[in-house]
Formats: C-alpha cells, structure tokens, sequence
C-alpha cells in the first residue's frame, strides 16, 4: 500500500551492498492496472497478478500473454493486495475502496484450473477498522493474513465459515508482510520490526537484528535460512536479504539485494521461483489517490524484474 518515505540509517558492515544480476522478467501492457500483489503457480506455470486500482486479478502464462483470471469486482472482491498460491487454489486478500468503519475486509480462495470461486470469507466487524494486506501458508493449509489496521493477524482455511482473529497485540502495529519459518512459526514484519510469533502457543517475540531498526517490509519471502523482502516505507527503496541463524530466532547479517533503481516506483510484493526473486517493480501507487489517477499521462507500463539470489 501506498505510505510515505522515511530517511533509513546508513548501511555498515552487518548490512552489506551487493551487485546482484537483475533483469526484466516481463512487462504487463495495462498501464493503470496499480498491482500490488504477485503469485506463482508452478502446474501451470502462470503468475497471477492484483490489481488494486481495478479490483481484479490478471495471469500471465508462461509465453507472456495477459488473460483476466478475475473479473473485476467479481464474486465481490474489492481492492486485491497479497496472493498465495496452495494446493491448486489461489489465494487473496482484499479491502472495499471504502477505508473507514464502513469498509470490508475478505479472503477468497479460486481454482486456478477453473477460476470458480472455492472459498469467500468476509470480516464481519461493524464499526471497526481492518486493512487485510498481505498472507502467508502453513504447512497444514492454514492461510495467516496481517491485518494492518487492526494490529492483527487473521486465520482461516478451506473449511472456515469467516477470518478468524488468530493474535491482536500493541507490537503488530501495521502487520505487513509475513512468512512462514520451517519451524512452523510466523514472521511478520510492523512498525516494530520483524516478529516472530509461534504458532502453536501464539508467543510473540522480537526478531533482533543488532544496531538496526527495520520497518516497511512489504512482500516478505522465506529463503533458505534467510528472509527477502521489499522495503518501500523507508528510504532508500531497496530488497533486503536477512539472514538467520540456524534455530531462526535472530538476524545475524544482512545485504542489501538492488537499492534505488531508476525503474522503481513503489515496489511491493514478489515470488521466489528457482532462486530469482520476480517482483512488481512499479506499482505506480504514488498516481493514486482515493481510488482515481492522479496523471494518466504519467502511467507506464508495468514492470515485473527478477533478481538473482545466489
């Protein structure tokens, strides 16, 4: 989502700068499509992408040819944010344009074959404010969306009637972006930094990272023993590489992956796919505002850029 930038600390020796390989993966033709969220589907090698501005989602195959996946507004989905891809279904997040007490927040799952709806789960929360950004998968099947709004997180599965509230605390002040660890916990990223909270017994604890105090990570990716994500609060906008030790409770170092490329505008969320890192390059957010465009003429096509990992 769209929020303003804020000046980072220096980068030192526990935060390297790396020269990483980084091309364009594809570009996407519909201009004022405002994309926020990026899924992959490994059958059918397609990707699937959000569309903010639209209320829909695109695929892409693997020849590169755009097709509509979701209609827009169809089976009610509003403004899509973060997208998983889980045993054959896709699913996603999304909030109605209205950003007050009114608004809805909603999980839907779709059948990647078939595109029909397996699943729609809206929060029933009168009067309350909820903003469901982005979501991670268990191992189980479970689906863990950060509710940025409300400082939560929500649960739900295949079989759930409705989200259910999984954890509310003052430290999941705007949940973002969050995985899952091999040791089925989760780790979200607020605007205390990275948390990790066990699944299990709901125990929320920090994720340190000495000396350094890192907030505004959209599309978090676990990747071998080590978290990926964007940062595009702060500045400079970059995609972060941290690494964790082997019980995956601290960060011992980080690099920075690509930082303040001239085709950056608003990154958001990304895909790991055979060691490349595919993200949404320039979601363009910053020529929206309150659902309009500000200046067409500003509008370029949409960048999907890939970065090496190893």
């Amino acid at each position: 989502m769209k929020f303003p930038l804020i000046l980072l600390v220096v980068f030192s020796g526990t935060f390297q700068v790396c020269a990483q390989q980084v091309e364009i993966a594809f570009t996407i033709s519909e201009k004022d499509l405002i994309p926020e969220g990026i899924a992959y589907d490994e059958k059918s090698r397609s990707f699937f992408v959000s569309s903010i501005y639209k209320n829909k989602i695109i695929r892409v195959n693997e020849e590169g040819k755009v097709s509509a996946f979701i209609k827009s507004g169809q089976e009610g989905i509003g403004q899509v944010l973060g997208m998983k891809v889980n045993n054959g279904k896709l699913w996603v997040c999304s909030n109605t344009v209205e950003r007050d007490a009114n608004g809805k927040s909603m999980i839907h799952a779709f059948d990647i074959v078939s595109g029909h709806l397996a699943k729609k789960l809206i929060l029933d929360a009168p009067g309350e404010m909820h903003l469901f950004n982005d979501l991670a998968i268990d191992s189980h099947g479970s689906v863990y969306v950060s509710d940025s709004d409300d400082g939560a997180i929500y649960r739900a599965n295949i079989y759930s009637k409705y989200p259910e509230l999984f954890i509310k605390d003052d430290k999941l002040n705007y949940a973002n972006g969050i995985t899952i660890t091999p040791d089925d916990a989760i780790v979200v990223n607020t605007f205390k930094g990275f948390l990790k909270i066990d699944i299990a017994s709901k125990n929320v604890m920090a994720l340190p990272f000495p000396n350094y105090s890192v907030i505004g990570i959209d599309g978090l990716c676990f990747y071998k023993q080590s978290l990926i994500g964007i940062q595009n609060v702060t500045y400079p906008v970059c995609i972060n590489q941290y690494n964790l030790n082997s019980t995956f409770d601290k960060i011992e170092n980080a690099r920075v992956l690509l930082a303040d490329h001239p085709l950056f505008d608003i990154p958001t969320t990304g895909v790991i796919i055979d060691d490349w890192f595919y993200f949404i390059a320039n979601s363009q957010m910053s020529n929206l505002e309150k659902d309009k465009i500000i200046d067409p003429a500003r509008l370029k096509e949409v960048l999907i850029m890939k970065i090496k990992l190893n």
